[in-house]
């Protein structure tokens, strides 16, 4: 039997979009019946909020429930004071944006949502408050390996957050760590700069001291590249001997959108072509058509860049390891909706989608929506978005599925629709 891999990309509120995914394919289970079909789950940010919510057998309309439900949802990104945020009102206005929530109440918000989704009142007594190693014996029966990536403040490195204390990726320290579920959780969903206004603290300690606890700083696993941690995932796989070729895996890499806007910076000093697209959509707010550089423009950029898979790296660097040949293969199959606009043909314009019949507003609020959707507006366009993407037997346009490689007019890898990527992972 191959090993099966769970990888959830981070992606704040988009992570919605993984809770309708895994329903849509396993139906509304309870999370840990789900998590029982695979050997490992990985997951970073948002993706590990999912995982958090699996593991304390919510089912899976109830998890999809925790991100519609904005009350929720503002539990966990719990805007800042007036007297918290100085510092971001003086970035605000000079157009670097700056931290919006507080780190300290969404680890209380985190807990809140799960102790009252669960009926659990007394904390200790809460799943997702055990140690991480502790979690498959309490659980019982066959439940994967977890693993939630964060990253260190002042060690300025990865962490990887392992149920399996006896991991030989773990194994080159004179020490074994712990940690608590969700504390896990609250380092790996602690996204910088635009976002949380300081590194989550958490504590974690030796396996064979668990008394002697300590704190540890940390932000967001993206920011050292673990956005999508699906080569992280197979690299615990393979260095624990699982296999090495694609026909010993099935991993299931579940995204939370890929909105991209075409690019045609430098396109009116190009071919006619090329200069007649960019008179076309100069003024179009579907497109990236401004030149313009710099200090101010770069830290924005830079705060939203180790949020991003950019754009399929790590998906596409797992495949190569187990397929060198570059053949398609059902080995990972990569579930993630690509929002962007199409090319006018007649008019050299790029508009909305065919999918998209909500017209143009929508579609280009949708394009700039950050990862931190709160409001109920915004969600409800994410909501769209599944119903317009997990669609079975489609007649009508859909909005296109994310390839590891490839856009499917040549050669590629991957799968051009959530049909065909769904009928891949439920092959035997």
């Amino acid at each position: 039997m191959p090993y099966k891999i769970l990888s959830l990309d981070g992606g704040g509120s988009w992570a919605l979009i993984q809770a309708m995914v895994l329903k849509d394919i396993y139906g509304d289970l309870p999370g840990q019946e789900i998590l029982r079909d695979f050997d490992l789950v990985i997951a970073n940010s948002g993706g590990s909020m999912v995982l958090a919510a699996m593991v304390s057998n919510l089912k899976m309309s109830e998890i999809v429930s925790v991100f519609t439900n904005e009350t929720d949802r503002k539990e966990v990104f719990s805007k800042l004071g007036f007297w918290e945020k100085t510092w971001a009102k003086f970035t605000n206005a000079v157009g670097i944006g700056g931290p919006k929530y507080s780190a300290e109440r969404k680890f209380k918000g985190l807990e809140k949502v799960l102790m009252q989704r669960t009926g659990v009142t007394n904390r200790d007594e809460l799943l997702a408050n055990q140690p991480m190693t502790q979690i498959p014996g309490i659980v019982g029966g066959k439940f994967p390996d977890l693993i939630v990536c964060g990253y260190n403040y002042f060690k300025e490195r990865e962490s990887f957050f392992r149920s399996n204390p006896l991991s030989n990726t773990a194994g080159f320290n004179s020490a074994r760590w712990d940690i608590s579920l969700l504390h896990a959780v609250h380092a790996s969903s602690n996204a910088p700069l635009n976002y949380f206004d300081e590194p989550a603290i958490v504590k974690t300690w030796e396996t064979t001291k668990p008394s002697a606890k300590m704190k540890d700083w940390y932000w967001d696993g993206a920011v050292g590249g673990f956005n999508n941690p699906v080569m992280a995932g197979l690299v615990e796989a393979m260095t624990n001997g699982k296999g090495n070729t694609a026909a010993d895996y099935r991993i299931l890499s579940i995204g939370t959108g890929a909105a991209r806007k075409p690019v045609i910076v430098g396109f009116d000093e190009g071919t006619d072509e090329q200069k007649a697209i960019y008179e076309a959509n100069k003024n179009n707010k579907m497109v990236h058509a401004d030149k313009k550089t710099g200090f101010l423009k770069d830290l924005p950029k830079m705060a939203q860049s180790i949020l991003a898979d950019p754009p399929d790296a790590a998906s596409f660097v797992a495949f190569s390891v187990l397929k060198p040949s570059l053949d398609n293969d059902p080995c990972i199959v990569r579930i993630n909706p690509c929002v962007t606009p199409e090319l006018n043909k007649n008019t050299n314009r790029y508009e909305a989608p065919a999918a998209w019949t909500n017209g143009e507003t929508s579609f280009i609020d949708l394009l700039d929506l950050d990862m931190d959707a709160v409001k109920q507006d915004d969600v409800n366009l994410i909501v769209e978005l599944c119903a317009r993407f997990i669609v079975d037997n489609h007649v009508a346009p859909v909005i296109p599925n994310q390839f590891i490689r490839g856009d499917g007019n040549g050669k590629h890898i991957g799968y051009g629709t959530y049909a065909e990527a769904k009928g891949m992972w439920g092959l035997p």
